[in-house]
């Protein structure tokens, strides 16, 4: 019963707002982002006749644009380290000082990108009261 309590005082707290991504959105990007990770970095695990449109499309870009294919995923990765960056930014911006706090969501946007960044963008942090 103490955690529960003691929870719910810490997501009261703006300097320790922390909201979890959607289990669904962390599931696609972490899924999409491996298989564009294998297929640059690892391509011969991939099964490619198994995968019916996605592999044969795949494989073309593999085959047939390797410099654009590659490039878009370290692209990819940048986004991600820029937006972990924003979410640096945003959480000190928004009155979230908690360095732990901040962690988790440098994390969490890095890993998950927008499906994590989204909830600290419409966070309204409460007005300070005088």
């Amino acid at each position: 019963m103490a955690s529960r309590s003691a929870s719910a005082a810490r997501s009261q707290n703006p300097a320790t707002y922390f909201r979890r991504s959607r289990p669904f959105f962390m599931a696609v990007i972490a899924a999409l982002m491996l298989y564009y990770g294998c297929a640059v970095l690892a391509p011969l695990i991939i099964p490619y006749d198994s995968l019916g449109p996605l592999g044969r499309f795949t494989r073309y870009l593999q085959e047939n644009h390797r410099t654009v294919f590659h490039g878009g995923y370290v692209v990819a990765w940048l986004i991600h380290i820029g937006e972990a960056c924003l979410s640096i930014w945003l959480c000190n911006k928004k009155g979230i000082t908690d360095s732990k706090t901040q962690l988790l969501w440098f994390v969490q946007t890095l890993l998950f990108g927008f499906a994590s960044l989204y909830f600290l963008v419409v966070y309204k942090p409460p007005k300070k009261t005088q």
